[in-house]
């Protein structure tokens, strides 16, 4: 296929699903140059024996490129199953660090930009002090830490979750730990979520639990405030404006939204009708859509998930919460950037032998460090969460 025929598809592609997401931005123009950069990245990937993976939330041009699309752990846990030569890893930073630590030295891993652009503010807000010091006083204390976070905080913790299998992990927690003390971090909202979740059903199955054993990390650290700053601006409102203007529709809430600790409670309450909302992770939005007989789904987390499902299900409608829901970091993926890291070589993500601060790794234009005994320890709670769910 010429760059020609391919722009003139993506742009009928493109225009049907993704002109209401990105008002505007898919000329006839853009879709061509957009084609002969995805021509020239493939040809060189082949050449270099690259698998090119990408998040759900980025444009649709790394849907229609990637040899794989999906969530963090997903993606992740495929790369160490193929083993390919190279891998270009196309989403945030820490995504690519966790591939690379799940992979070890299988796989050469890459990501298109440095990690302060490819940033997450989950990533920005931990505050590595106040979790050491909280370590010191609570030594017997566990450490239940979201996968969206950096290297060093998997190391220090005793599970790595998933927006998935929070509620889970905490369940495994507190029943291997009676009476100890569980800090939830760094999202707060799907902390306070799968919080509630697990209580729930730790109390239905007439398991002993003090909630108060159970602390969410809630604090500002570098102007972040222990969240998702795009599921944070879906606020406690979203989902009562949502569900009024689309009554027949059912309503996907990624864990991680500002509005998902009073949508849970309004659930419970009675106030959300039941089958009306369904707290998911990104994959589980696909999987429950493909079940659902509703015919209309809005969908509460970044607007890139939204592409995805249109593309997979046409016969449904997909709406987005807000057309803001857009995150800047997972945006600075580019197809220039892509082609240039195959070109050039960069930026790796490499493992070192404790070259360097743990908790602030080398970098520069080309690579990245992880201490391998970081990436060790990080692995071991990745293993720890797949062995318990």
């Amino acid at each position: 296929m010429t760059s020609q025929e391919l722009g003139a598809s993506w742009y009928e592609l493109f225009s049907r699903h993704a002109e209401d997401l990105y008002p505007g931005r898919y000329t006839p123009e853009l879709c061509k140059e957009l084609a002969e950069q995805a021509l020239e990245i493939k040809a060189l990937a082949k050449a270099k024996n690259s698998l090119i993976v990408a998040h759900n939330y980025l444009y649709p041009e790394f849907h229609e490129l990637a040899d794989l699309v999906g969530d963090s752990l997903g993606l992740s846990l495929k790369v160490k199953e193929q083993k390919p030569e190279r891998v270009d890893f196309e989403s945030v930073f820490f995504m690519g660090a966790t591939a690379k630590i799940i992979a070890g030295d299988a796989s050469r891993v890459f990501v298109s930009d440095k990690p302060e652009v490819l940033g997450c503010s989950l990533v920005f807000g931990t505050n590595h002090a106040w979790l050491e010091e909280w370590k010191r006083k609570n030594p017997d204390g566990i450490l239940v830490t979201y996968i969206n976070s950096d290297a060093y905080t998997k190391s220090i913790s005793d599970y790595i979750s998933t927006s998935r299998n929070t509620d889970k992990i905490i369940m495994h927690a507190v029943k291997s730990n009676p009476g100890k003390k569980i800090l939830v971090l760094p999202d707060k909202f799907l902390g306070y979520v799968m919080k509630q979740r697990a209580l729930a059903t730790l109390r239905a199955e007439g398991v002993a639990v003090n909630p108060d054993d159970i602390e969410v990390y809630d604090l500002q650290h570098n102007g972040n405030w222990s969240c998702c700053y795009v599921h944070e601006e879906i606020g406690p409102d979203a989902a009562d404006i949502a569900l009024m203007q689309n009554p027949d529709a059912e309503m996907m809430i990624h864990p991680e939204c500002g509005c998902a600790s009073s949508c849970l409670m309004k659930v419970h309450s009675g106030e959300i009708p039941h089958g009306k909302a369904y707290f998911l992770s990104t994959e589980q939005m696909v999987e429950h859509a493909r079940r659902s007989s509703a015919s209309k789904l809005i969908v509460a987390t970044e607007k890139g998930m939204i592409y995805r499902l249109r593309k997979e299900m046409p016969d449904k409608k997909f709406e987005p919460i807000s057309e803001n829901a857009e995150c800047r970091f997972m945006k600075a993926n580019t197809l220039p950037k892509l082609l240039r890291s195959l070109k050039e070589d960069r930026i790796e993500v490499v493992l070192c032998d404790d070259c360097c601060d743990p908790r602030h790794p080398y970098q520069d234009e080309r690579v990245v460090h992880i201490q391998r005994s970081v990436a060790k320890k990080a692995e071991a709670g990745i293993d720890r969460m797949l062995s318990i769910v």
